[in-house]
């Protein structure tokens, strides 16, 4: 009986998601299309007609891992009922994101000593701006609602946030998860809104609205 045929938004998703976990072990440089084409189980063409070059799917797999990861957060988002409470979940659960898309977390570590490369470097500019923009669109609703200080600058507080998620990811590819199994990111956050946040206790209140829910 013939293997059915994949489709091809699958197939470039397999790619993508073979070449994450091979790029997060090794350099550009080192891996070879046909090494990746053996560890997506295809021929080498079968790469070629979904990317041209293999910059091009090194590039498709740094832009993907923007993609999935505001994809948690949104879905994340659509569980809680305001901005602020938002913002919380996804910084609470942004450490189980990383370990489950972890080759994709790795590698946009990885990627950094291959930023002199204008296409990879910009792509890099563009996931960072894109996290930046996604927080600081959170902290202004969370303003506008009288969930936040007004005086607060938005863009540099969504920066300080994705400072954090960077040691994070940094920690846990070393395995230093010391610091967030100990509750790091609860009492960073507490500190924090100690400061920001207009609303008594929101961590506590998220807290409750999860074990409502649970329940």
């Amino acid at each position: 009986m013939a293997r059915k045929r994949m489709h091809k938004d699958d197939r470039r998703v397999q790619l993508m998601d073979a070449a994450a976990a091979l790029f997060a072990k090794s350099s550009y440089g080192q891996v070879t299309t046909a090494e990746l084409a053996r560890a997506a189980g295809v021929t080498e063409p079968v790469i070629y007609q979904h990317f041209k070059t293999k910059l091009d799917l090194y590039v498709a797999v740094l832009r993907r891992s923007r993609e999935m990861t505001l994809e948690h957060y949104a879905l994340l988002e659509s569980k809680v009922p305001s901005p602020l409470l938002k913002l919380i979940a996804v910084v609470r659960s942004h450490g189980s994101i990383m370990r489950d898309n972890e080759p994709y977390f790795r590698l946009h570590l990885r990627a950094l000593a291959t930023s002199e490369m204008p296409r990879v470097k910009q792509v890099l500019r563009e996931n960072y701006l894109s996290y930046n923009k996604y927080f600081a669109d959170l902290i202004r609703r969370a303003q506008k609602q009288g969930e936040v200080h007004k005086a607060v600058d938005a863009d540099e507080t969504a920066w300080f946030i994705m400072s954090q998620g960077v040691m994070m990811n940094l920690c846990n590819q070393l395995g230093l998860n010391e610091l967030q199994d100990a509750g790091y990111v609860d009492r960073m956050l507490e500190d924090a809104l100690a400061h920001i946040a207009l609303v008594e206790a929101p961590l506590q209140l998220l807290r409750k609205l999860a074990s409502a829910k649970a329940t």
